[in-house]
C-alpha cells in the first residue's frame, strides 16, 4: 500500500508538471511553425493537444521516478499497473470533489448567466389588464430568496382571456418555488412551480396548470384554489449558457428586383424560432445591394434550437417569410479542424446553396402557409 501511495504522489506531480511542459512545448512549436492564431487555433493546439499528451507522459515518468527513488526495481508491467491505478484514483477523486462542490453550492450558475423562468399567466374570461401592466405585479418566492419578475408589454389575448407574460431569474438551487400574482384590490394568487432544484433548459412551454392557492386579505394562510379561480399558468426555463453555445447564422436574403426595402434596416424584424423559443437577429446596416436583377440583404441571428430553427424575416408591408435552418451532425469536428487550419484572411467558410422560403405568414396572428413557387424569395446561410 505504501508503494501505491508513493507512486500516486509521483503520478500527481508528474501529471501537473507534464501538462505545463507539454503546453509550453506546444506554444513553442506553434510559434516556430507560424501556426495561425485566428480564433485561438494556436492556443487550442498548445493547451488541448500538447498539454494532455505532456500530462500523460509526465504521469508515467512520475510513477517511474517514484518507484526508482523508493528502491523498487520494477519492470514495465509494474509501471503500467501503478500508472493506470493512479489515473483511476486521480479521476475518481476529482469527480468526487466536483460533485461535492456542485452539491453544496446553492447558486444555480455561479460566475455565469442565471437561468430564467419564462411564464405566461392566463386570466379569467372577460378580465381587463392595463396596457402598461401597471395593475399587475408578479414575484418569485423561494426558501432562499424573493425576486420581482419583469413583464412583457406586448398585448396578447387567448380569445377573451388576457395573457400576461414575463420572466424572473432563478438564482438558487431549490425545489420550493412559488410564483405570486398580485393585482390591485384582489387577493394574491399562488402558483407552485413543479421544477427540479436544478432545472434544465427547455425551448417549449409546458401545459397550462391551474392556480394552486389564493391568499385572501386578512387570512392567516392561503386557501386552496377552486374551479371559480380561473387563473392558469404555463412556463419554461431558459438557460442562457445553453443558448450561447448554439451557432450564429450568417445569411443573405435575395428578393425580387421590385421589392421595396426600407433604408432603415432596423425596421426589418429577424427572429429565429424553435418551439416557443425565439431569438432576435438583425439585418446588417448598409448591407442592401441591388444587382443582377435582385435585392440582397445580409444579416445574422443565433439559432433558437440545437439542430433546427426557422428564421422569420418580416419587412414592412410584406408577408413574413420563414426559412429552415439545419445544423449538421457532429459539426464541431469540422469546425475544430477549420479553426486550426484557417487564417483571418481565409475565405474557406462560404455560404451554402440558395433555398426558398418554407412558410409564408400573411399577417401577424395568422397561421403560416406553405410557400409556393410564386413566393420568389431565397436565403443562403453559413453557421459561425
Amino acid at each position: 500500500m505504501a508503494t501505491f501511495f508513493i507512486a500516486l504522489l509521483g503520478a500527481a506531480i508528474g501529471l501537473a508538471g507534464g501538462f505545463f511542459a507539454g503546453a509550453l512545448v506546444g506554444a513553442l512549436i506553434a510559434a516556430a511553425t507560424h501556426m495561425s492564431t485566428f480564433e485561438g487555433a494556436a492556443g487550442y493546439f498548445a493547451v488541448f493537444l500538447c498539454g494532455p499528451v505532456g500530462a500523460l507522459l509526465g504521469l508515467v515518468l512520475g510513477v517511474w521516478l517514484a518507484l526508482l527513488l523508493r528502491g523498487e526495481q520494477r519492470g514495465g508491467g509494474a509501471i503500467a499497473k501503478y500508472s493506470l491505478s493512479s489515473v483511476g484514483t486521480i479521476a475518481g477523486a476529482s469527480a468526487v470533489a466536483i460533485f461535492l462542490v456542485l452539491h453544496f453550492d446553492s447558486n444555480l450558475n455561479r460566475g455565469g448567466s442565471e437561468p430564467q423562468l419564462l411564464f405566461e399567466i392566463r386570466m379569467p374570461p372577460g378580465s381587463k389588464v392595463a396596457g402598461d401592466r401597471h395593475d399587475v405585479d408578479i414575484e418569485l418566492n423561494t426558501d432562499a430568496n424573493s425576486a420581482s419578475a419583469f413583464l412583457r408589454q406586448a398585448q396578447h389575448n387567448d380569445g377573451d382571456r388576457p395573457v400576461v407574460s414575463g420572466g424572473v431569474e432563478l438564482a438558487f438551487r431549490t425545489a420550493n418555488r412559488i410564483l405570486v400574482l398580485k393585482r390591485k384590490d384582489e387577493p394574491d394568487r399562488l402558483f407552485k412551480l413543479t421544477l427540479a432544484a436544478r432545472p434544465r433548459h427547455s425551448d417549449d412551454y409546458g401545459e397550462w396548470r391551474p392556480v394552486d392557492g389564493v391568499a385572501d386579505p386578512g387570512a392567516e394562510r392561503p386557501r386552496p384554489a377552486t374551479a371559480a379561480d380561473q387563473y392558469e399558468i404555463r412556463y419554461r426555463v431558459r438557460d442562457p449558457e445553453v443558448e450561447y453555445m448554439r451557432p450564429i447564422v450568417a445569411f443573405e436574403l435575395s428578393l425580387p428586383p421590385a421589392s421595396h426595402v426600407p433604408e432603415d434596416v432596423e425596421a426589418i424584424s429577424v427572429k429565429a424560432l424553435e418551439g416557443q423559443n425565439d431569438i432576435d437577429g438583425a439585418i446588417s446596416a448598409g448591407s442592401i445591394k441591388r444587382g443582377n436583377d435582385r435585392v440582397i440583404l445580409e444579416g445574422t441571428v443565433q439559432m433558437a434550437g440545437d439542430v433546427h430553427s426557422l428564421v422569420a424575416i418580416s419587412i414592412p408591408d410584406q408577408p413574413t417569410r420563414l426559412f429552415e435552418i439545419h445544423r449538421p451532425p457532429l459539426d464541431w469536428i469540422t469546425e475544430l479542424l477549420r479553426r486550426a487550419s484557417t487564417t483571418p484572411d481565409d475565405t474557406a467558410q462560404t455560404y451554402g446553396p440558395w433555398e426558398g422560403a418554407r412558410f409564408i405568414r400573411e399577417a401577424v396572428d395568422s397561421e403560416p402557409r406553405a410557400a409556393a413557387s410564386s413566393d420568389d424569395a431565397k436565403l443562403r446561410y453559413m453557421l459561425q
